[in-house]
C-alpha cells in the first residue's frame, strides 16, 4: 500500500466552539493519538472527502504532513481509527488518527476485490453473491495492500470462495476464519409460478 499524502494544520485551541467555527469554514478537526500523547489537528473536508473515494479510502495508510506546530513541521504516517458523522447528513464531522512505526505490526481492515472476467456461473445465469467485503488482518505497514484480490473468474454456479482460497501475501497474516464464505454463485433465479385460482364450488340449489 503506498501511503496517501494528507496535509494537516496543528492547532492549540480545543472544545466545541472551535470545532463549530472549523466546520463553518470547510475544515474538520481531528486529533492525531501517539503513544503517550496526543496531537489536536485540522483538516480541508474537500481534501478528504476526495481521499475517502479513492483507493482504500478510510482504511488507506495516511502520510500526515503537520504544520504549524511550534516546534516545527513533521510527518507521521498513520491510521484513521475513528470517523464521526453527521448522523443525518453523513457529512465528516471528526477524525482520529493513530500513529504507526514502520516496525511494529499493525492491524487493518482491508477490502476485497473481485477481479477477473465474469465468473463462469454467473454467464450461466446464475446470481453472484458478496458476502464479505472487508477483512481484518495484520502485518507490517510496508506490507499493507490496498486491496485483497478475489478472481471469481471460474466460479460455477453453487461455487464457492473461502478466505482460504485467497492467494497467500508474504508478511500478511488474515485474521478471519479461512472457512469464512466471501462470495459465492447462486442458482438461477425462477420465476415465481402463477398462483392457482381458487376452485368455485357449485352454488347450492
Amino acid at each position: 500500500m503506498q501511503n496517501v499524502e494528507i496535509k494537516a494544520e496543528y492547532r492549540a485551541n480545543n472544545g466545541k466552539g472551535v470545532a463549530r467555527t472549523l466546520r463553518r469554514a470547510g475544515q474538520i478537526p481531528a486529533v492525531l493519538y501517539s503513544k503517550g500523547q496526543s496531537t489536536s489537528l485540522s483538516l480541508q473536508l474537500s481534501h478528504v472527502q476526495k481521499i475517502f473515494h479513492t483507493h482504500a479510502g478510510s482504511h488507506s495508510i495516511f502520510q500526515l504532513e503537520v504544520s504549524g506546530r511550534p516546534e516545527g513541521s513533521a510527518t507521521a504516517m498513520a491510521l484513521i481509527r475513528a470517523v464521526q458523522r453527521d448522523p443525518i447528513t453523513g457529512r465528516i464531522m471528526h477524525l482520529d488518527f493513530f500513529e504507526l512505526s514502520e516496525k511494529d505490526l499493525v492491524k487493518n481492515r482491508v477490502p476485497v476485490e473481485i477481479v477477473g472476467e465474469m465468473p463462469v456461473g454467473v454467464k450461466l445465469g446464475g446470481v453472484l453473491e458478496h458476502n464479505v467485503r472487508e477483512l481484518m488482518v495484520e502485518c507490517l505497514p510496508s506490507v499493507m495492500p490496498d486491496h485483497l484480490k478475489l478472481d471469481a473468474s471460474g466460479l460455477g454456479i453453487n461455487a464457492t470462495f473461502y478466505v482460504r482460497d485467497l492467494t497467500p501475501i508474504p508478511g500478511l497474516q488474515i485474521l478471519e476464519s479461512p472457512d469464512t464464505v466471501l462470495v459465492h454463485i447462486l442458482p438461477p433465479r425462477t420465476e415465481a409460478a402463477p398462483a392457482a385460482e381458487p376452485v368455485q364450488e357449485p352454488a347450492k340449489k
